[in-house]
């Protein structure tokens, strides 16, 4: 079984779930490290078996996996009575139906953009553009900022992949910078004027037309949708730019962090000793949080041994990406890196303080058994692909 298999990827993410493992008993105790541990044997089962399912039938269940799990945010949505409306409950576990959505939006973006023989034009990306978006926006309603954002950056990746041009991607979404650059008037108008001077030596019409329009409405609508953000998610915006305005509130999580990671210098204070741990500074310590726990106790060598095994789980699904012959397949593994880089990414620059507070977990390390059940299903999916990966 094991011959074909790409043992790197399975050595990468096994190193990094017992991380995730030993800062579970760390921050949270023997308890919830039982349940995590549990989780853990019934998720690389499940990689275990999906590794042995063919690429070509994931192809003809992605439609029907997608469907399903967003009927199931949608019954959240509307039976739930626990706000945020997030988990469905199942005895003693929860499950969190908007990570296994990840995995079948992946699925179907593969699925789609595959048959696509060519991505040329913005009406190519329309129906990828719904296959993400809707599940995006039912998180973002739930209300999921932190989950509901990596659709993004796994449509452009995964179209990017399938043939859609950089430069066209980049006009398609470029009202997202605009939407950043408008909480500051001189910082729009700047980002206005350099994208008017890159459309106008494109020379297309269409691109210039959309590029002004969609620049120009989204602009001018962003004071509105600021004003319907709720008022946690507009303190956490605030609260990045300025961490000292509100030490005691809004702030809170961001310093108790930053000082966590410090405070762990070059080989941090040893297994089980964190100060910001043992004494409850630190919000969130076992999920969100858990890599401000490791750069306590393990400091500088902790954390780069921790960002050097994501780095290369990376470089392996890359490189298994671009030595797959099935088109279906590379699409595939590109969504799968890029859902697991970015989210990483978000996770390390939220601890360290380099991007808002959104409540996105470390993939494989975090408390979570729906977050970590989905990446061992998606890494399953790569294992058989990398057992076929000359077959077309």
């Amino acid at each position: 079984m094991f011959r074909k298999i790409d043992l790197s990827i399975i050595a990468a993410t096994s190193a990094l779930a017992l991380l995730g493992i030993i800062m579970i008993y760390s921050t949270a105790g023997s308890e919830l490290m039982t349940k995590q541990t549990m989780w853990l044997i019934f998720s690389v089962f499940v990689a275990l078996f999906f590794s042995r399912v063919s690429p070509r039938i994931w192809t003809n269940l992605a439609p029907i996996i997608y469907i399903l799990s967003v009927f199931f945010i949608f019954i959240i949505l509307f039976k739930s009575d626990v706000y945020p409306r997030r988990w469905i409950r199942l005895g003693e576990f929860s499950i969190q139906p908007s990570e296994f959505v990840k995995f079948a939006t992946v699925l179907m973006l593969a699925n789609y953009l595959a048959a696509k023989k060519r991505l040329e034009t913005f009406s190519d990306m329309i129906v990828p553009i719904i296959i993400a978006g809707i599940p995006a926006l039912l998180i973002f309603v739930e209300p999921d900022l932190g989950a509901a954002q990596i659709f993004l950056p796994i449509l452009i990746v995964m179209s990017f992949w399938a043939g859609m041009s950089g430069l066209k991607l980049l006009i398609l979404f470029s009202p997202i910078v605009s939407a950043a650059a408008s909480f500051s008037i001189y910082v729009w108008a700047i980002y206005m004027v350099l994208l008017l001077v890159v459309l106008y030596f494109r020379k297309q019409l269409t691109d210039l037309v959309y590029g002004l329009v969609s620049n120009s409405l989204v602009g001018l609508i962003m004071p509105l949708v600021w004003s319907s953000l709720k008022t946690y998610q507009q303190r956490r915006i605030i609260s990045f730019f300025s961490p000292w305005v509100d030490p005691q509130g809004m702030s809170w999580q961001i310093i108790q962090s930053k000082i966590a990671i410090g405070s762990g210098r070059f080989f941090g204070k040893g297994f089980l000793s964190g100060t910001q741990k043992k004494l409850e500074f630190l919000p969130e310590r076992h999920t969100d949080f858990i890599f401000s726990c490791l750069g306590e106790e393990f400091g500088l060598i902790g954390i780069i041994i921790a960002v050097g095994m994501y780095l290369y789980l990376m470089y392996r699904l890359l490189v298994l990406a671009k030595e797959t012959r099935n088109r279906f397949s590379s699409i595939l593994i590109s969504g799968v890196m890029i859902w697991i880089g970015y989210q990483t990414f978000i996770n390390i620059g939220v601890t360290m303080g380099l991007l808002p507070v959104t409540g996105v977990p470390l993939p494989f390390v975090s408390y979570g058994g729906s977050a970590l059940l989905s990446c061992f299903m998606a890494i399953g999916v790569c294992l058989s692909i990398s057992k076929s990966k000359m077959a077309y």
